[in-house]
């Protein structure tokens, strides 16, 4: 994909994504009470993670008073194809076939499972529309 920027996603700001893909717009507060290790978390390190997600392009957020609210500028769909595409490419050498297989052979992928990929591949989701830039 040429020209595309490429995203680097960690486990915990992929994390913070699912809460804002999930509940919508949130504040650093609202990201620490529902974040599952949140508990163990100091504000500032939370709200240190939302501005570098915010640097990284994968949150912006709004103006509103008393704080800030976030939101995800990456939906679901492009930042899953990313891990996803980085984790085959690493590990798979690029094939998404040796990830299947090495599903199978493992025993974690079910007969049912692979049908389903099949049925997919057949009558696949139409392209996300691109978003246009503000």
């Amino acid at each position: 994909m040429a020209g595309k920027k490429q995203l680097a996603i960690t486990e915990r700001q992929f994390a913070v994504l699912e809460l804002l893909w999930e509940h919508g717009p949130q504040t650093v507060r609202e990201v620490l009470d529902r974040l599952p290790d949140g508990d163990d978390l100091p504000y500032t390190t939370v709200l240190g993670l939302l501005q570098g997600m915010e640097k990284a392009g994968l949150v912006a957020h709004g103006s509103e008073q008393p704080a800030h609210r976030y939101r995800p500028t990456v939906t679901r769909v492009e930042a899953t194809g990313t891990l996803l595409g980085d984790f085959v490419q690493r590990f798979f050498r690029g094939s998404a076939e040796r990830l299947i297989l090495g599903l199978v052979d493992a025993r974690q992928l079910s007969a049912d499972e692979l049908r389903a990929i099949e049925e997919k591949l057949v009558h696949p989701a139409p392209p996300p529309t691109p978003r246009r830039k503000k």
